[in-house]
């Protein structure tokens, strides 16, 4: 069953790393999971200038694409984006954590915490409340906590709680149900090749399935940190606040659309705070670019405008004062574009 359409895909956030430009300060907070500071959101938008606008606009790109592409498997989390050939997610292996919880010939007793063996290879520990020990319930808690846990050719480490309400249907055995986890990590990390992401923070995933192919979810948080390390190395931190996606799912065409803020720091390329928000809604055939859609990236009295104009093609609009007064235009593949990051 392709319960991966429970829970956000956040392996595309990794290449958060292309976006540019100074012009901020930032202070730090901590509890991502990779062992580094992160970059806390600060007023001071960096500016969007003509020179790092397509980086800016690509990366914007890619995280809401981030933020959208919950229907994806861990393999496929990048849209068109390859780091090194690795594809590293969170979120898609967070549910196959879940899914071992249920359903249970050995009973989840409340307050004493069980050990799980994962599929290839570590363990995990669950501190559950369930009203159920077959299907998720209405009132269920869980706290799983990952050590070396190998699930679909991820290695998950760190903790992740869970909050279940507005349950209808049956989530583990049909494809007609609705549900709300209400999810915090705590040191979470997922590492899939040489790519590992570090997340901290609280993530409201609403989501409702109608059959095996159609579904609709809604992502809400106040903030979401994250660390992108490759070998070992960290080479950016991210906050994103404030963060919106609704996305709905019909067979193969995706419709998404985010709104957030972001602000972080990423080796050699400095401090940097911008708003991100769609225009329009990005669509899609299965894991293709979109074909429409638009999003806008707002800097200090600067910002750019990135419309899809075909599967193939994207447009960017450079507003010097960021005023809608557009000073620049570039058509590009979506292949350069992607380049940029």
């Amino acid at each position: 069953m392709k319960k991966q359409f429970i829970l956000l895909g956040l392996g595309s956030a990794l290449v958060l790393s292309g976006c540019g430009g100074g012009g901020g300060s930032s202070g730090t907070t901590t509890g991502a999971g990779a062992g580094a500071p992160v970059a806390t959101p600060v007023s001071t938008l960096s500016s969007v200038t003509t020179a790092n606008a397509t980086q800016v606009a690509a990366s914007a790109y890619a995280s809401s694409v981030a933020l959208s592409d919950s229907s994806a498997p861990v393999n496929g989390l990048l849209t068109g984006v390859s780091i090194d050939g690795a594809r590293a997610g969170a979120v898609a292996p967070v549910l196959s954590l879940v899914r071992k919880v249920y359903p249970r010939t050995t009973p989840l007793l409340t307050g004493v915490v069980m050990t799980e063996a994962c599929t290839g290879g570590g363990t995990m520990t669950v501190d559950a409340n369930l009203r159920n020990q077959q299907t998720i319930s209405n009132g269920d808690t869980l706290k799983i906590t990952a050590n070396n846990c190998v699930e679909d050719g991820v290695v998950i480490n760190g903790s992740m709680s869970i909050a279940m309400s507005n349950i209808t249907g049956d989530i583990v055995n049909s494809y007609n149900w609705s549900a709300t986890l209400d999810t915090t990590f705590s040191n979470f990390t997922a590492r899939s090749g040489n790519e590992t992401a570090g997340i901290g923070g609280d993530m409201k995933i609403a989501m409702a399935q109608t059959s095996m192919s159609n579904s609709t979810i809604n992502v809400s948080g106040k903030s979401l940190q994250l660390v992108e390390q490759r070998n070992g190395l960290t080479l950016g931190t991210y906050t994103l606040s404030n963060y919106t996606m609704n996305e709905t799912v019909n067979g193969a065409a995706v419709s998404s659309a985010a709104s957030f803020s972001i602000a972080g720091n990423s080796s050699g390329l400095g401090q940097f705070s911008y708003t991100v928000k769609n225009l329009q809604p990005f669509v899609s055939i299965g894991m293709g670019n979109p074909s429409s859609g638009s999003l806008i990236v707002n800097g200090a009295s600067s910002s750019v405008t990135l419309t899809s104009a075909s599967t193939s093609s994207v447009r960017l609009e450079y507003s010097a004062k960021g005023d809608g007064v557009i000073t620049q235009i570039s058509n590009l593949s979506w292949a350069e574009l992607l380049a940029a990051l």
